[in-house]
């Protein structure tokens, strides 16, 4: 399937012209991390007059997985790219690397290729960047390759990848998070029906789920911004079972109070950014107390979002 990105919100799927020209991205691109900004960055940057472009696949291939496919098209789209060409891993498994090269350069008319340096290919993995390297210009395409990113987490230096991002979020460390993303870690979604159970402790919250197959941050509570309607408001997320109200539930919620306001935001599609961890989610002995513990992750995360401001 070959999308038409283009800055457009709204994914169309499209047949690239075949006398287009391409300088294309390789690689899966779960996160559009910072590392896979590099390759991006690459791609826009062409001068000689080759159009941009990735190629992925159709479906999360790393499970727990960071975002889904159509999520990485639209930031590719935000970052300028004007193709991606997502193929079915059933459809490329069993192609040699030498084929895969040769579909590229024959099927997409591919003049450049970039790719990072652990990039492999091909059946069986057998295709590396020195396989590109070699055998990429008689079949008429330059290569790039990009060395990995590292970024400082605490007092270590560590390559960005989408492994590492995965740790990150299942440990809660959404500052760290947002450092390899560059960008936060959101969950965007229709909200759903609730229990309600919040009105009655005067804290209305709004539900969404996690895709299956996605990852899921740490239990507990965060600081969090929640975007409607383009404007953003401070807010608090549950993310866990709440076990003070659920028993012993095994469900997991994403449930998100947003500060100060009373939406009426069922069936809407919300973006809740997740800006730091404040607490482990707990069973409380009464409602009350519960309701105490919000009242104080409800002051520190407005102190917290005055100085984002």
């Amino acid at each position: 399937m070959e999308f038409l990105l283009n800055g457009s919100r709204s994914l169309r799927q499209v047949m690239i012209p075949p006398e287009t020209e391409l300088v294309c991205a390789l690689g899966c691109f779960d996160g559009v991390h910072i590392g896979h900004r590099a390759l991006i960055d690459e791609i826009l940057a062409d001068r000689n007059g080759l159009t941009s472009a990735v190629w992925t696949f159709s479906e999360p291939l790393a499970k727990p997985f960071i975002e889904r496919v159509e999520d990485r098209l639209h930031i590719l789209s935000d970052l300028g790219v004007k193709f991606a060409i997502c193929e079915s891993y059933e459809k490329v498994k069993d192609m040699s690397a030498l084929s895969f090269l040769t579909y590229l350069s024959a099927n997409l008319n591919v003049k450049r290729i970039v790719c990072g340096s652990d990039f492999r290919f091909g059946k069986d993995r057998e295709g590396d960047v020195d396989f590109i390297r070699r055998e990429a210009p008689a079949l008429g395409m330059s290569v790039t390759v990009k060395e990995p990113v590292y970024a400082q987490i605490g007092e270590e230096k560590l390559k960005v990848s989408s492994t590492l991002i995965r740790k990150m979020i299942s440990e809660g460390k959404m500052v760290e998070t947002e450092k390899l993303l560059g960008r936060r870690f959101s969950v965007v979604g229709v909200v759903v029906s609730g229990n309600n159970l919040g009105r009655t402790i005067q804290v209305p919250t709004l539900n969404q789920r996690f895709e299956n197959g996605r990852i899921i941050p740490k239990h507990g509570v965060y600081e969090t911004e929640c975007i409607v309607d383009s404007i953003k408001y401070p807010a608090i997320t549950n993310v866990g079972t709440r076990p003070t109200v659920s028993g012993e539930s095994t469900d997991v919620n994403c449930e998100t109070h947003i500060i100060g306001q009373k939406l009426d935001l069922y069936g809407k599609i919300v973006a809740v950014e997740f800006c730091d961890y404040v607490r482990e989610e707990k069973k409380f002995d009464s409602l009350q107390e519960l309701r105490d513990q919000i009242e104080r992750d409800i002051e520190r995360s407005v102190s917290s979002f005055r100085k984002r401001m």
